[in-house]
């Protein structure tokens, strides 16, 4: 289930902040994605260099972005979904880890 992130979550405002400055409309979604991610990692930064191609997180974001009309969003707004993107994804990784569990401790 998909909660959607605040606008007065930390990480939301540097992604905003990260992305704004950049022509982030002109950019990939990648390019986003990338610069969004080193704002999330480092949000005390004013100037987060993109995290590198290979970062698994890159891909899912880069989905969610081209399946909505992200251009045509505020950068507060491209900004909520990229968290709330990466929120659902760590909060499913951690129920399939948990399920896991439990299979493997069934199994025994």
């Amino acid at each position: 289930m998909m909660r959607l992130a605040s606008l007065t979550d930390t990480r939301v405002c540097a992604v905003a902040n990260a992305i704004r400055p950049y022509e982030w409309r002109r950019r990939t979604p990648e390019m986003v994605s990338r610069r969004a991610l080193a704002a999330i990692d480092d949000p005390e930064t004013t100037d987060p260099v993109p995290v590198p191609r290979h970062d698994e997180r890159i891909d899912l974001l880069v989905d969610a972005l081209e399946r909505c009309r992200w251009r045509s969003l505020t950068a507060e707004a491209v900004s909520r979904q990229i968290v709330t993107v990466l929120d659902t994804w760590h909060d499913e990784s951690q129920w399939l880890a948990i399920e896991l569990h439990w299979l493997s401790e069934r199994d025994r």
